[in-house]
């Protein structure tokens, strides 16, 4: 679809997106006993040292405009302790407009402010008085609001911490400084995901509901977790999703399986979905592995082949002190149980990957007993019994 709905709300989940990494770029800043509020005391908070209102916004910031005036009636609110920070921040991705006389604002003394306020309360009152209305416009009020004069005290405090960062960068901008920045290290294919695992913590329904509050240990420790999971040449041990993987699975539909049949002649059905899922979490490793290239299939199958070559030998072990059962349903017992040991034994560990879990290993286990081999002695079997 080439046009959007007068409904579409994407904007707003840009900008929701532009003030999470203007949080994140502040979280970098934080001394270890530091933290970062959003949209507790405004958009984004540094207790003692600043508060910044975030202005994701198209067209000029001309001296009229809501984002300027609105701002300073957020802080003027009596409610609000301007006092508590060394710097109050406007940054937008707006550009100043070419008449506007804010233009110079940073460099200005707060006198020279005030005057250029005045002066432009002034324009509007004029503006709005040739204009021969009856209704006075919103943008007068909220101007005449800012500068009543039984406020003026507020207002010069307010201003000699005001900053305006106006033509901030886009969040295209944004994204790709923080990629060249913080993401050398990390894996090109995993970088949008690093990108929106550590948006999605940041607004993590837990940090909400506990006051949205990042501390500078927080932070350090989800982009530590990140780093470790995604870095190029990482030694952790993929993850999976195995809450979709779960979904994915009917039973009924695996019942001409050579592995299914297997864990069937041990009386093993109720372990048919959980066997499946080991193997599907198997399966999507080897693949990752494989596509990003930190394996080669070499690899993969001297893994396998040790596990194979451990199963048989422990399965003819196990036939020898099972020999003298003859009773089919205790010889299947046997075999059961044989199942599960298997299944509880430390996994060996995958090439040099931290952590090689069990889950992995059991699904090569079912891997392997879909397998043909030359050798009928080299098939992979959960029964006791030739």
């Amino acid at each position: 679809m080439d046009s959007k709905l007068n409904v579409d709300a994407t904007k707003l989940f840009e900008a929701l997106q532009y003030q999470l990494l203007v949080a994140v770029d502040h979280c970098f800043e934080l001394e270890k006993d530091e933290c970062v509020w959003l949209e507790v005391y405004g958009d984004v908070t540094v207790p003692g040292k600043a508060q910044v209102e975030v202005k994701f916004y198209t067209g000029d910031l001309t001296d009229g405009h809501s984002n300027f005036w609105n701002t300073l009636k957020n802080w003027m609110n009596e409610k609000f302790d301007h006092t508590a920070y060394k710097t109050l921040v406007l940054l937008t991705t707006q550009e100043f407009g070419s008449q506007a006389t804010l233009a110079s604002w940073n460099t200005r003394t707060v006198a020279d402010k005030v005057s250029a306020m005045e002066a432009i309360l002034q324009g509007t009152e004029e503006r709005f008085l040739a204009s021969k209305k009856t209704g006075i416009p919103a943008s007068l009020k909220l101007q005449r609001l800012v500068m009543d004069s039984a406020r003026r005290g507020d207002l010069i405090q307010i201003l000699e911490r005001v900053v305006i960062t106006t033509n901030a960068e886009t969040l295209a901008q944004r994204l790709h400084r923080f990629k060249k920045n913080q993401l050398t290290p990390i894996r090109a294919e995993k970088q949008q995901q690093f990108i929106d695992e550590l948006l999605g913590f940041m607004s993590s329904t837990e940090l909400v509901a506990n006051g949205w509050k990042i501390t500078r240990l927080m932070f350090d420790n989800k982009f530590s977790e990140l780093n470790a999971r995604y870095m190029k040449f990482s030694n952790k041990f993929p993850e999976v999703d195995t809450d979709y993987l779960k979904r994915t699975i009917n039973v009924s539909d695996l019942m001409e399986y050579a592995f299914v049949k297997k864990i069937q002649e041990v009386g093993g059905d109720d372990y048919i979905k959980k066997a499946a899922l080991h193997k599907l979490i198997a399966e999507q490793t080897i693949s990752e592995l494989l596509g990003e290239c930190r394996l080669q299939k070499p690899d993969i199958a001297r893994y396998q082949s040790n596990q194979l070559n451990s199963h048989l030998s422990h399965r003819a072990r196990q036939m020898i002190e099972v020999r003298k059962v003859t009773e089919p349903d205790e010889l299947k017992l046997e075999s059961l149980k044989f199942y599960h040991e298997r299944h509880a034994l430390e996994a060996e560990q995958l090439c040099s990957f931290e952590n090689t879990t069990l889950e992995f290993r059991n699904g090569v286990y079912h891997l392997l007993a879909e397998t043909q081999p030359e050798e009928k002695d080299d098939e992979f079997h959960w029964r006791l019994w030739k």
